[in-house]
């Protein structure tokens, strides 16, 4: 009787150890998305990407910590709706981009699918806009099935306003694929750039960047971080050109842009980002290094504080994209050449210790992106933030080129000999040239690898 008595106690006890795991997993079940924003709210406050605003003396420590926590919860909340936007529209997506990429392979052009899918991507991972993006996605299915000819569409001069980018909606979005084509010499133009209007003078300029710079998130439900960052970068690219393009630049451009460069700048930092405004009206910069990338390439290193960019990165470098440099916890081509060429430009400027540091990580980014990036025919991996073809050749490439890995006289950072950069050169180029050159991503990486520099 002892013995069956003690066997029902047993039972009784594991019978409550999983009534209160049923019920906390039901808890979990039924809160998971708030747990999972507390969680991303508290990683965001951990790694101090955002420069809080000033404490108001009349604001006591308790309303600004609430204050401050509701900030963090919204960012945590935006970037939670972005990742569920993928999810939900990348099981219609991800098949057309595959296409793209096979037709890219076999060889066919693909240019106005890829404008198409270049405003998709930028709608999905930015705006709360699903409508649009549904349509835009349609527009995509539709291109993959028109007739060959309106792909050679995506590669010309539109008559509307000059831009380049047919399938492109957006303002800004044709003006950063436009560049390109703009500073090319051996182009035939056709019609007037009426498409830079937009910025010509000191006050259009200013006030097309600040509307960019100033992202009232919780209202717009936007993150207008792609929109600076590639407003800033075209315009900073067409100024900075020793040959200037043949358009009447007002000729205070290049001082407004250089004001608004400095006054951007995070001192305590060195670095660029959005600056968001909370709910309470109050502002916070971010430490953003893709557009502090673009700063400082598009500037040609001519900006302050390089030294304290650098370690800012090494700092961040764990961080996924735009605060670091990972992307799902992962390296990545584009990304490692934005980092490279950030050393690269601060490198004199840095203390022994921290020349150390820069070596050891881009000694990891490289050995990464011949173990895992490269392929053995002569290809790079295609992923999820470069993820069509010419993308991942054209960054594969880049970074590199930057390392120095393919020219000794391009290592900056380190004496190391690589044995084996001749002969992934001589590779690279013969798996492009056999896929041929009509997408800019792959012609771009072509001319790099023979010399063409950034």
């Amino acid at each position: 009787m002892s013995l069956i008595k003690s066997e029902k106690q047993k039972n009784k006890r594991w019978y409550k150890v999983l009534i209160v795991v049923l019920f906390l997993s039901f808890i979990n079940y039924i809160f998971r998305e708030q747990l999972q924003k507390g969680i991303v709210a508290y990683m965001i406050y951990h790694k101090q990407i955002f420069t809080p605003p000033l404490k108001n003396e009349n604001e006591s420590n308790i309303k600004r910590f609430l204050k401050n926590t509701l900030f963090y919860w919204d960012i945590a909340d935006l970037r939670i709706k972005q990742k569920k936007r993928v999810n939900h529209f990348n099981p219609t997506l991800k098949p057309l981009v595959r296409e793209i990429n096979r037709r890219q392979s076999a060889g066919e052009l693909m240019q106005y699918s890829m404008n198409i899918y270049r405003e998709i991507r930028w709608r999905l991972n930015f705006t709360s806009d699903s409508a649009s993006t549904r349509l835009r996605i349609s527009d995509l299915r539709k291109s993959l099935s028109a007739e060959p000819a309106i792909q050679l569409k995506g590669k010309m001069q539109q008559p509307s306003d000059g831009s380049w980018g047919y399938g492109i909606t957006v303002w800004y979005l044709r003006f950063y694929y436009s560049v390109e084509n703009l500073l090319d010499s051996s182009l035939q133009v056709q019609y007037p750039y009426s498409f830079l209007d937009q910025i010509n003078s000191p006050e259009k300029l200013k006030k097309q960047l600040e509307i960019d710079l100033y992202n009232n998130f919780t209202q717009t439900g936007m993150f207008n971080r792609e929109e600076l960052d590639e407003t800033f970068s075209a315009v900073a690219r067409l100024l900075n050109k020793k040959k200037r393009i043949n358009y009447p630049f007002h000729p205070q451009l290049d001082s407004t842009l250089n004001f608004f460069v400095k006054q951007w700048q995070n001192p305590e930092t060195g670095c660029w980002g959005q600056w968001l405004i909370d709910r309470n009206g109050r502002l916070w910069k971010m430490d953003d290094m893709g557009i502090t990338f673009h700063v400082i390439s598009d500037l040609h290193g001519n900006v302050e504080h390089k030294d304290l960019i650098a370690k800012r990165l090494l700092e961040l470098d764990d961080l996924d994209f735009p605060t670091g440099i990972r992307f799902d916890g992962e390296y990545n081509n584009h990304l490692n050449w934005d980092a490279v060429k950030i050393f690269r430009y601060a490198w004199p400027y840095l203390d022994i210790d921290t020349k150390e540091k820069v070596k050891v990580e881009i000694s990891r980014m490289l050995k990464w992106c011949l173990a895992e990036s490269y392929q053995s025919d002569g290809s790079f991996k295609i992923n999820d933030l470069d993820d069509t073809l010419g993308d991942a050749y054209s960054y594969g490439v880049a970074f590199l080129n930057e390392t120095g890995y393919f020219r000794d006289s391009d290592r900056f950072w380190t004496n190391q000999n690589f044995p084996n950069a001749k002969s992934v050169q001589d590779h690279l180029k013969a798996r492009i040239l056999s896929i041929g050159l009509d997408d800019p991503g792959l012609k771009d990486a072509y001319e790099t690898l023979n010399g063409k520099s950034f």
